[in-house]
C-alpha cells in the first residue's frame, strides 16, 4: 500500500507540473496596501522646511516647469474639508499630448504620515516620503506623494494622466513623476528658505 500511495504522489505532482506548464496564467494581484504598524514613524527628516506662507505656485522655477514641459501654474485652493487641504498650483502641458497634471499643495496641517503604511514609502532628496491614492482617481494614472518636510507639514506633489492617453503608464511611473515635482519644489523651498 505504501508503494501505491507513493506513486498517486507522483502522479499527481506529475499532473500538476503539466497543467502548470500550459496555458496562460494569471498575472499575480498588485499587494494590497496595510495600514501602518502601530508605533510605525517615518524616518528623521534632514532638516525642517516649514510652509507657512509659502505661496505653492512660487515652488517652480522657469527652468523646472520647461523641463516638465509644463506653463505658469494656475493657483487653487483645497478642500476645507479634506485632511490634506493647503493652497495649491496647478501645472498642465495643455494643449499638448499625452495630457500631463501636476499639482503642489503646502499641506499645513497634516504630516506625510497619513499615507504611512498604504504604499512603501520612498526618499526624495533624503526627506522621507509617502503615496497614495485619491477617490475618483483611477491609480494607473495618478499619484499623491505627501513629502515629510516639518512636523505635522507636508509637501504634497501630485502627478495626473486623467485623460489616460500617456503610452505605458502605470501607477510606479505616476509616482516616479509625482516625485520628480516633489524633488524641484524641494530644491526651490530650500533655496527660498536660505534667502
Amino acid at each position: 500500500m505504501p508503494a501505491l500511495t507513493g506513486a498517486v504522489t507522483v502522479l499527481a505532482v506529475t499532473v500538476l507540473l503539466v497543467a502548470g506548464c500550459g496555458g496562460a496564467t494569471e498575472p499575480p494581484s498588485p499587494p494590497v496596501p496595510l495600514p501602518a504598524p502601530a508605533g510605525a514613524s517615518l524616518p528623521p527628516r534632514p532638516v525642517e522646511l516649514r510652509l507657512d506662507g509659502v505661496d505653492p505656485c512660487s515652488l517652480l522655477t522657469d527652468h523646472q516647469r520647461g523641463q516638465l514641459g509644463v506653463g505658469a501654474g494656475m493657483s487653487a485652493r483645497g478642500s476645507e474639508s479634506s485632511p490634506l487641504k493647503g493652497d495649491s498650483c496647478i501645472w498642465t502641458n495643455f494643449p499638448d499630448h499625452p495630457a500631463s497634471n501636476w499639482t503642489g499643495r503646502t499641506v499645513l496641517a497634516q504630516g506625510a504620515d497619513y499615507a504611512l503604511g498604504r504604499e512603501p514609502p520612498r526618499a526624495v532628496d533624503g526627506f522621507a516620503a509617502t503615496t497614495t491614492g485619491s477617490t475618483g482617481s483611477d491609480p494607473a494614472y495618478y499619484c499623491l506623494m505627501l513629502v515629510d518636510v516639518a512636523p505635522d507639514q507636508s509637501l504634497a506633489a501630485q502627478y495626473d494622466n486623467g485623460s489616460k492617453d500617456y503610452p505605458g503608464m502605470n501607477h510606479q511611473l505616476a509616482c516616479d513623476k509625482a516625485q520628480q515635482l516633489a524633488s524641484d519644489m524641494l530644491s526651490t523651498l530650500r533655496a527660498i528658505k536660505r534667502r
